[in-house]
């Protein structure tokens, strides 16, 4: 089961993310140290949640769609560290819109994931 808070503090923070590269991307500047952070924490947050939720998903007698649910959780940790290396290896401004957009696509995947998993 997807946790109501953690699903929040992930979008949360991934939309704070989202924000942040976009202000990086409209002053022309590259990531830094602080947001990289950021990043990381939620990064830490979405392996557990993938942790929880794949036990969560092999114990549950609710009616879940196995097969979303398991693309979900395969897929949402792997789109921030691929959008940092992009935007790390990015000379030009961007790097932060790259970086921009997948922090967005993780807050819509949680989203997707616990709206999956409460019409289950």
């Amino acid at each position: 089961m997807v946790l109501d808070w953690v699903a929040y503090l992930l979008i949360g923070g991934a939309l704070v993310g989202t924000a942040w590269s976009a202000l990086l991307l409209v002053l022309d500047r590259r990531m830094h140290d602080p947001l990289f952070w950021l990043l990381a924490a939620v990064e830490i947050g979405l392996v557990a949640q993938v942790v929880g939720g794949s036990i969560a998903l092999a114990m549950t007698e609710s009616d879940v769609d196995a097969a979303t649910s398991v693309g979900y959780l395969a897929l949402v940790w792997l789109v921030l560290p691929l959008g940092v290396a992009w935007a790390a290896s990015e000379k030009s401004r961007w790097g932060a819109g790259v970086l921009m957009v997948a922090c967005f696509t993780v807050a819509v995947m949680v989203l997707r994931l616990q709206q999956i998993w409460t019409a289950g």
